[in-house]
């Protein structure tokens, strides 16, 4: 077989073996440095020269669409680019775009680059002047670079080196991973918060209208307090505490493109034992913290006889309406009989986060039983991978 005939094989095989050689821990650092980025309201601004600047803007779309982060390529505005390559020269084209979009501290540049920038060599001398910028601004630095990451490998917060498996390929190689880097990024849990078209449409059911999972509130999102072997929600922002894994689980099923709605019994209001201005600002602050959707109250007790307390499915039913949910495809997570008999009122899928509480069991017991909303999590992702349980 001649060399021409197996060129195919043997550059899939050094891509194969870039990938591999990447490292995952700078990676993982990356994406929670986005993280924080858009979490602090900072911006994201991409940098990238020739094949990369058409990754950034490729990337500057992603970012802002599945990630929710505001970004920026300079190179997506041609006009302004060569007006400023023309009269003020190719080396500060960069600084200058991010002198006048005020770059900060708390904003973050991503690079994408084969070499890096190296002024002794004047190689992408634009690159390194803006990164001097940004270090003096305060702003972050991230680098997906090739060969030795030049200038950017230097200065950058977290550089991810695409590794030269063989030298006479290092720029096809560095700008094809480029993507599989961004894309990565864009997927991780800690950055991605909507869901993409193909792999949200198995969270849509056939007649079109979205499918979510109904979350209760105390015991599902936030620990509760226990009296007498019952639980009771906290009774102020002070005592708020997230359980662990919510976020993350909130972000996988986001990913899948359910809407995730809070459906919450706060009974305390009318017994006069706490306000509503404090549940309130609890919702507040977990919608905040976490991917939510909605959030949708009962104040009532027993003795109101409302249609919205549950174990009666009122809320499900008005969070349907007004968010076009298919209740017969989504699920009702709980941690009490209330809110499994609920689901199952309103025709949805249930899940008992079961804490072995002592009062009385569901009239029809759950489609799962779990310890926790990560394991609920993993088990509505099965089942929609699987098909129907």
């Amino acid at each position: 077989m001649t060399s021409e005939n197996n060129f195919a094989q043997q550059f899939l095989a050094e891509a194969g073996a870039a990938i591999a050689q990447l490292s995952a821990a700078h990676i993982e650092k990356a994406a929670s440095l986005l993280g924080a980025t858009r979490a602090s309201g900072g911006r994201l601004f991409i940098l990238g020269v020739g094949g990369s600047a058409a990754n950034a803007s490729h990337a500057v779309n992603d970012f802002r669409k599945l990630a929710g982060i505001e970004a920026y390529a300079p190179t997506d505005n041609v006009a302004e680019l060569t007006a400023r390559v023309n009269d003020e020269g190719w080396s500060t084209v960069f600084e200058a775009w991010l002198r006048v979009s005020r770059l900060r501290a708390g904003d973050t540049v991503l690079v994408f680059s084969v070499g890096g920038g190296d002024l002794e060599r004047n190689i992408s001398p634009n690159l390194v002047s803006a990164l001097q910028f940004a270090k003096s601004a305060g702003a972050k630095i991230v680098g997906v670079v090739g060969r030795d990451g030049g200038y950017t490998a230097k200065v950058a917060d977290v550089c991810i080196l695409i590794p030269v498996v063989n030298s006479a390929h290092i720029t096809p190689h560095t700008e094809a991973l480029q993507a599989v880097v961004w894309h990565l990024l864009v997927t991780h849990p800690a950055v991605k918060q909507n869901a993409t078209k193909w792999e949200s449409s198995a969270s849509v059911s056939p007649n079109g209208r979205r499918r979510a999972v109904f979350l209760d509130r105390d015991g599902v999102l936030n620990r509760t307090v226990l009296r007498n072997g019952k639980p009771f929600p906290p009774s102020s922002l002070r005592d708020l505490e997230v359980l662990p894994g919510v976020d993350t689980a909130l972000r996988d099923l986001k990913a899948r493109g359910f809407e995730l709605l809070v459906v919450s019994n706060q009974p305390d209001v009318a017994r006069g034992a706490q306000t509503r201005d404090a549940v309130e600002g609890i919702n507040r602050a977990l919608a905040s913290s976490l991917p939510l959707d909605g959030v949708f109250v009962c104040y009532h007790q027993d003795s109101d006889d409302c249609a919205c307390r549950k174990p009666k499915a009122g809320m499900l039913l008005d969070a349907a309406r007004e968010r076009n949910i298919d209740l017969a495809s989504s699920f009702v997570v709980g941690d009490r009989w209330r809110d499994i008999d609920a689901g199952h009122s309103a025709g949805c899928k249930t899940i008992l986060i079961n804490y072995g509480y002592h009062e009385q069991s569901p009239a029809q017991p759950p489609e799962a039983s779990v310890v926790s909303l990560r394991e609920a999590a993993d088990w509505i992702l099965h089942s929609q991978s699987e098909g129907a349980p």
